[in-house]
């Protein structure tokens, strides 16, 4: 199922606990959507969970609504976690730059701004009778 039509929304979970990372919906070709895709973390890495029931009588989980094709399975699965991926770097470069620097990092900088507006140094000598005031 090559060419088909997703759009995928992820909502990541700022302080997540447990496996859940985030939690997305898709619409494909613009006749279904599925929502309460969760984006989970597990041993082998990132995977998504469709929508599940618990079935009260046997206390098993069902998904509600899945892919029947494998194939579409894949693609919504690598759409998610792809954008998942994308908005978790885009959040790390934002709170990189949010961020102060440390007093370290902050004197090495001042240090740097300052020999780099630093006069130069004079040359040549003073004359020896000269008159200077101190």
């Amino acid at each position: 199922m090559s060419n088909t039509k997703l759009d995928v929304r992820v909502y990541p979970i700022d302080e997540p606990k447990g496996g859940t990372r985030a939690f997305a919906s898709v619409s494909v070709e613009d006749l279904v959507a599925i929502r309460g895709i969760r984006v989970m973390e597990g041993s082998n890495g990132l995977f998504i969970n469709m929508p599940q029931s618990k079935d009260p009588k046997t206390n098993e989980y069902h998904d509600i609504a899945f892919p029947v094709a494998k194939g579409l399975r894949q693609e919504i699965s690598k759409a998610i976690l792809d954008e998942y991926k994308v908005q978790m770097r885009e959040a790390s470069a934002d709170k990189f730059a949010d961020r102060k620097p440390s007093l370290e990092e902050g004197l090495r900088n001042g240090a740097a701004k300052a020999a780099a507006n630093a006069p130069a140094p004079r040359t040549g000598a003073m004359p020896k009778n000269a008159d200077v005031a101190v």
